[in-house]
C-alpha cells in the first residue's frame, strides 16, 4: 500500500510548485531577452535560469518560439485588450496607444525577433501570426464591423481592410523605422485612415 502511494505522489508537482515553475520560467524568459535576441537564446539558458530541467521546458512548450509566444501573450497580451465597450473609432485609438506603448517598451524587441526568425521559419511566422497577431486582427475587425452595423462607418466599409491598413502601417513604421514611433503618430494615423470612413451620421 505505501508503495502504491509513492507511486501517486510522484505523479507529477502540486500545484502550487508548478505555477512557481510556470513564472520562474517566463521570468527567465523575459529576462534573458532583455539581454539577447530572440535567435541567441537556448532553451539550456532558461532551464538553467528558472532552475528547471530541460525536459520540464520541452513538456510545456515543443519549441523555443513557442515558449517566448507564451512569455508574450502572458505578460503583454493583457495590457492590449479593450476593458469596456466604446465606438468603432475609440477602440481603435485605445488599441492602437497600447500597441505604440507596448512595442516601444522592452516587449518591441521580443516581437521583431520573432518575426525576424519568422521570416527564415515558415512554422515560427505561422505561429506567430496565429497566437499573437490573429486574435487581435479577428477582435479589431469584430469592433469595426458592430460600429458599420451601428452606422458609424459607412456600409461599404471592409473592415478586415481598415484594420490592415492602421495595423499594418504600424508594424511597418516598427520595424523599419520609417517615422516617429510615437503616439502622436497612432493618433494621427486612426484620424487619416477613418476619416473616409466615416458616416453621415457621425460627426468627425
Amino acid at each position: 500500500m505505501k508503495k502504491n502511494v509513492l507511486a501517486t505522489a510522484r505523479k507529477g508537482r502540486p500545484p502550487s510548485q508548478m505555477a512557481a515553475s510556470h513564472a520562474a520560467i517566463m521570468d527567465a524568459v523575459y529576462t534573458l531577452l532583455q539581454e539577447k535576441s530572440v535567435r541567441d537564446l537556448t532553451i539550456e539558458e532558461v532551464a538553467k535560469r528558472a532552475r528547471v530541467g530541460k525536459p520540464t521546458l520541452y513538456k510545456w512548450w515543443p519549441s523555443k518560439a513557442t515558449l517566448v509566444l507564451a512569455m508574450l501573450c502572458e505578460r503583454m497580451a493583457p495590457n492590449l485588450e479593450k476593458p469596456t465597450v466604446r465606438t468603432a473609432e475609440e477602440s481603435l485609438h485605445f488599441r492602437v496607444r497600447r500597441l505604440i506603448d507596448a512595442f516601444s517598451g522592452p516587449f518591441g524587441k521580443i516581437v521583431a525577433g520573432l518575426i525576424a526568425e519568422g521570416q527564415s521559419e515558415p512554422a515560427i511566422r505561422q505561429a506567430f501570426f496565429d497566437r499573437w497577431v490573429s486574435p487581435r486582427r479577428t477582435a479589431t475587425i469584430a469592433d469595426l464591423q458592430r460600429g458599420k452595423n451601428a452606422g458609424e462607418l459607412r456600409s461599404d466599409t471592409e473592415p478586415d481592410l481598415l484594420n490592415d491598413a492602421i495595423f499594418g502601417a504600424i508594424y511597418y513604421r516598427f520595424l523599419l523605422g520609417s517615422g516617429p514611433f510615437t503616439r502622436r503618430f497612432g493618433e494621427e494615423l486612426v484620424d487619416q485612415v477613418i476619416r473616409g470612413h466615416r458616416s453621415g451620421n457621425v460627426r468627425s
